[in-house]
């Protein structure tokens, strides 16, 4: 998520208020009996994007804990919007979203109307992490500081573009936010996947866009995009030469998007704690961990499916109002 110019209240639990997983007890029939076919995570958005990475990364651990084959598939279609309101109508008790700000608070600023009511029809069930962005520019770009390239945008208003996922999603609002922030004109082209901005960014026909660090840091290492800034409070490990945004003067801005697990309204309590708390047996795998981090993951205490409903429920009341004004 992106902040700019707003205090926020932020519910990553503290560790007073943490309530340890371990003393969730799921009822021994449920158990025993859950689950009984696949598990369904469906990513809402497009394969090899942040989310998409982050599940199959997760994919084969989750599922040697449950027994049970793990499906992961994408539906990126709308937005997101198609994938978030399949698990939503879900009622198998084996379907889950992986959700990020884009399809579980942006996109309800957004869509007008909504097609279906997200808010009552999902509830919590796992947090995973929470990652910044890095804004890229083509390598050819003269601009070698952030500063320099506000600069340049600033002497051409309305004349270049950025590019991002599709509208909506958190690489669409940061770059929209950032815009407002530094102060420049500059158009925004959506793409029905980021990774395809990023091509035309890598081709020169973009100026900017915005990447989740998740794929960003690929793209940095592997020289195919220059970095000029990150979104995050502190600089990244990966990239430790590129400073955040806040350094370069604007101390009230950071961004980042967020992955977590929710399950339909519909879905037994004991099948959502079984699922939370294999959330976070696969966080504390070190191999897991250790590639988490290297994608610029941070972490929270570990949330219980009530402090992830509760973190929805901020997020929402800070984001919509925010989205909605700068979308306009």
């Amino acid at each position: 998520m992106v902040s700019n110019r707003f205090v926020t209240r932020r519910v990553w639990v503290s560790a007073a208020a943490a309530t340890a997983l371990s003393a969730w007890a799921v009822p021994p029939v449920w158990a025993s009996a859950w689950p009984t076919q696949p598990v369904r995570l469906v990513v809402a958005s497009s394969a090899g994007g942040n989310a998409d990475v982050v599940t199959r990364l997760l994919a084969p651990e989750i599922e040697r804990r449950l027994g049970q084959p793990v499906v992961v598939e994408n539906m990126p279609a709308a937005s997101g919007m198609q994938g978030t309101e399949a698990v939503a109508n879900a009622t198998n008790g084996h379907t889950f979203l992986v959700g990020t700000a884009s399809q579980l608070v942006f996109n309800l600023a957004l869509f007008d109307p909504m097609p279906f009511d997200l808010v009552g029809s999902l509830r919590g069930a796992a947090m995973i992490n929470k990652v910044p962005l890095v804004l890229l520019v083509n390598n050819d770009n003269p601009a070698h500081s952030m500063r320099a390239y506000v600069e340049a945008l600033k002497a051409r208003p309305g004349q270049l573009a950025y590019g991002s996922g599709p509208s909506g999603t958190t690489t669409h609002i940061t770059g929209l936010l950032w815009a407002r922030t530094v102060g420049v004109n500059v158009r925004h082209v959506p793409f029905r996947a980021g990774s395809e901005g990023l091509r035309e960014l890598q081709a020169g026909r973009l100026s900017h866009q915005f990447d989740v660090a998740v794929t960003a840091i690929a793209q940095v290492q592997s020289r195919a995009l220059k970095p000029l800034a990150v979104t995050g409070k502190q600089r990244l490990s990966a990239l430790p030469d590129v400073p955040t945004v806040a350094e370069l003067g604007y101390p009230d801005f950071t961004g980042y998007t967020w992955n977590s697990i929710a399950a339909p309204r519909n879905t037994p309590d004991a099948v959502v704690l079984r699922m939370n708390q294999v959330i976070a047996d696969v966080l504390q795998v070190p191999d897991i961990r250790q590639r988490l981090e290297g994608f610029g993951s941070e972490f929270s205490q570990a949330m219980t499916p009530a402090q992830v409903d509760a973190f929805y429920a901020e997020e929402r009341r800070v984001w919509i109002p925010l989205v909605r004004e700068a979308s306009r």
